[in-house]
């Protein structure tokens, strides 16, 4: 289906899709938002307006998940972003949350995939959430926790002076 049948996309928006490599409604359905919004320039949430509307124009299934989840899938954790690999699709800057689960559920549950940290780690996919997610935290770099020094630290090296 083509790109101009969505409402909202004319030419112009036609084409910068077309220059990222999104050359159909179905290509859109399924494209990242964030990295599509990078290179072309255009607003999130317009995108996601349009991914909606593809959505609804084009035949379109959730992915089933048959396969147990906690055993195929792996997530790396960076402040408050990870990487969650599920077989060998990589999915990169999903949000993570940590607090109240009840909170925060809500908002959780309108990403498309999120990580909810506590103790043990829980991801929301695919509409469903799977818990006992093997995840593993990475340590920030020895550089750059030099970077970051308290005030306690700075006035000691001042005083050295």
């Amino acid at each position: 289906m083509a790109l101009r049948e969505i409402k909202g996309i004319g030419r112009v928006y036609e084409e910068k899709l077309m220059e990222a490599g999104i050359h159909n409604a179905e290509e859109l359905v399924v494209a990242d938002i964030k990295k599509l919004a990078e290179k072309t320039g255009i607003n999130e949430e317009r995108l996601r307006n349009w991914q909606r509307e593809a959505k609804k124009m084009v035949e379109y299934k959730k992915a089933e998940v048959i396969e147990d989840v906690s055993k195929i899938t792996s997530i790396l954790i960076e402040k408050n972003r990870a990487t969650v690999k599920i077989k060998n699709i990589v999915h990169k800057n999903v949000p993570v949350y940590n607090g109240n689960f009840d909170e925060l559920k809500e908002n959780m549950e309108k990403e498309e995939m999120a990580v909810y940290l506590k103790g043990k780690a829980r991801l929301w996919f695919n509409g469903e959430w799977y818990e006992n997610i093997p995840y593993k935290l990475k340590e920030v770099k020895k550089e750059e926790r030099k970077k970051k020094k308290g005030f306690f630290e700075k006035l000691m090296e001042w005083w050295k002076k």
